[in-house]
């Protein structure tokens, strides 16, 4: 069972807030990473949206009703080179190329936690997929379902409501300081184009990320209204924490290993090394692939 087509919003909900978890406790990052966290959260946020954000083009109606091909962009860096990509970024970050050194080193940050975090959940998600699958269901859109109830779930624990169908849902889906409306900034666009370029080969043009952002901005006002609430129903709880289930612990398990990975980084920044040598020591630790292929890896 593979990542095929399927909605985003229930991942990019869960990786948004697993940034904002990471950035609440910055004293555990080493310390350039914790201030970029501090003055660029957006960025981080970015970083971690980056992944789904083409399932926003147009009207950003595909995350309601559809259920497409999943875009090329996304399956090129999610599942054929998201180490490829990741390290380039963070090689242009240390030369200090296209955005400011802190803005670089959130969307780092935030590129690497959700890799690290989907990961981290990949193995309950197959284990899932088996038990709760309904009849006739898809394997995307099971897994879509699954997803949605664990964004939810994970905000009620943090927050106390999911705060889907409020305003405040907003504020958790925003990646960009100014109005996406506006679009991505032109460096952080060119940042994004020659990782893209060098790693998968191909790059969106500014026009298209453009559109996403606008898409996305357009989605969260929407579910931040009383339309909202249609999409944040009460979600299955036996999904996320239940005998051989803790979603929550996976999280935090896909954080802590965030962490083991900005540490290595940050020393790769910082002494600008990127030999094939230290290339070798952070594949050793995420290795390259897709979530599936990792997990495989992992248990042969």
């Amino acid at each position: 069972m593979g990542y095929t087509a399927r909605p985003n919003v229930p991942a990019l909900l869960m990786h948004l807030t697993a940034v904002e978890r990471l950035a609440a406790h910055v004293n555990t990052l080493p310390a350039d990473f914790s201030r970029a966290l501090g003055e660029d959260l957006e960025y981080a946020r970015f970083g971690a949206a980056l992944p789904e954000l083409p399932w926003f083009d147009g009207l950003g109606l595909e995350p309601w009703f559809g259920r497409g091909e999943l875009p090329t962009f996304t399956r090129l860096i999610s599942h054929r080179s998201p180490m490829a990509f990741g390290i380039k970024a963070s090689e242009l970050v240390s030369n200090g190329a296209l955005v400011g050194t802190e803005p670089g080193l959130a969307f780092v940050a935030g590129y690497f936690t959700q890799l690290c975090v989907t990961r981290s959940l990949e193995p309950l998600m197959q284990t899932l997929l088996l038990t709760h699958r309904l009849p006739g269901e898809s394997p995307s859109v099971a897994r879509s379902r699954i997803e949605w109830s664990w964004s939810l779930c994970l905000l009620q624990d943090l927050h106390g409501s999911s705060l889907v169908g409020t305003p405040a849902i907003r504020s958790r889906l925003q990646i960009r300081k100014r109005h996406a409306l506006t679009g991505i900034g032109r460096g952080l666009y060119e940042l994004m184009r020659v990782c893209s370029q060098e790693a998968l080969g191909s790059a969106p043009s500014k026009a298209e990320v453009d559109g996403w952002m606008r898409g996305l901005s357009l989605f969260s006002f929407a579910l931040g209204t009383p339309l909202g609430r249609f999409k944040g129903a009460a979600p299955n709880r036996e999904l996320f924490r239940a005998p051989g289930i803790d979603v929550f612990a996976a999280v935090d398990q896909g954080l802590d290993h965030a962490r083991t990975v900005l540490d290595v980084l940050g020393s790769m920044i910082r002494r600008n090394s990127f030999t094939a040598r230290s290339r070798q020591r952070l594949l050793e630790l995420c290795p390259e692939g897709s979530p599936e292929q990792v997990m495989r890896a992992r248990a042969a």
